[in-house]
């Protein structure tokens, strides 16, 4: 770096650090960045949770497995038509407390493209822990036919069954045709 360079005013300087490393200074990188940690953050959290809570699950009794069906349906068909405000009101409180909708739509579209696209899912067997907290595993096809498997994770709250997290459990094999 010359004498000159130095002496400059830091916006000149900025501007040729920006020119000689182009994405090391943006606002949108590090914007982006921030979103993917809150992502992972996220999916962390969701997946020790959901495995600490996992022993002590037991199979629904119709009226939860109903209820929870309905919900996790609920926002799939949301989801399918890009109606991200209405998937968006069937998230539980913590998950709101953690995305405004932009953030959760976004969330949605990067990291669960899937949901997004899928015609049609299976829903699996309920299980509940005392009435409070239940998951149901949800099978989608994607694009080639091959099945994929996530689990969804509900609380109780006031207004009813809310979706608390959603993992991937099952991605289908690489090279499957």
């Amino acid at each position: 770096m010359s004498a000159e360079m130095l002496l400059e005013p830091s916006f000149r300087r900025q501007e040729e650090s920006e020119k000689m490393f182009p994405y090391s200074h943006s606002a949108g990188s590090f914007a982006a960045l921030r979103i993917l940690g809150w992502f992972s953050l996220f999916f962390c959290l969701t997946f020790a949770v959901a495995r600490a809570e996992e022993t002590e699950l037991r199979l629904s009794p119709k009226k939860i497995r109903d209820a929870v069906h309905a919900v996790v349906e609920a926002q799939l068909a949301a989801l399918r038509k890009g109606d991200f405000p209405a998937a968006y009101e069937l998230a539980s409180a913590g998950i709101k407390e953690q995305f405004d909708a932009q953030l959760f739509a976004l969330m949605i579209r990067r990291g669960y493209p899937l949901l997004q696209q899928a015609k049609e899912a299976d829903l699996g067997v309920v299980r509940d822990k005392d009435g409070e907290s239940a998951q149901v595993t949800v099978s989608v096809l994607d694009g080639k036919k091959r099945s994929v498997v996530y689990r969804y994770w509900l609380v109780l709250e006031e207004a009813g069954w809310r979706i608390n997290g959603v993992t991937l459990e099952q991605r289908p094999p690489r090279g499957d045709i």
